[in-house]
């Protein structure tokens, strides 16, 4: 279940960062936190976790360049990514749909949030 479930959230806004570590840590889920996309790549090759949550527009690389650099790293290119932001095209939509991810609109629904994460993890066994 969610106790032994690791997830790494990457999001640089504190308010959206807490709300959503706030929702997994009270759903069992185990949470690290990164405020950009490149520590939050060390720390998903330190951690290795079950799932990415990430922002799409971050200071410095952003989400799309963070995911080129997961999936070409045999350590962490099986971990399932999803992007959760409010800033996205509807070009940039379709782009990350392309690769696979799953994106998340913000602001989140904190009733169907857990729900929708749990869908990802639920379909990578």
């Amino acid at each position: 279940m969610a106790q032994d479930k690791k997830v790494l959230v990457v999001e640089d806004d504190q308010k959206s960062r807490k709300l959503v570590k706030d929702l997994l840590e009270v759903s069992g889920y185990q949470v690290i936190c990164s405020d950009d996309a490149e520590k939050g790549i060390v720390l998903a090759k330190e951690a290795l976790p079950d799932i990415i949550l990430m922002d799409f527009k971050l200071p410095g690389m952003n989400g799309l360049e963070a995911q080129k650099a997961l999936g070409s790293d045999e350590k962490t290119k099986g971990i399932p990514l999803v992007f959760v932001t409010a800033t996205v095209t509807a070009e940039e939509k379709k782009i990350l749909q392309s690769t696979g991810a799953m994106v998340i609109p913000k602001p989140i629904n904190t009733r169907t949030f857990i729900l929708e994460i749990g869908k990802v993890l639920d379909a990578k066994r």
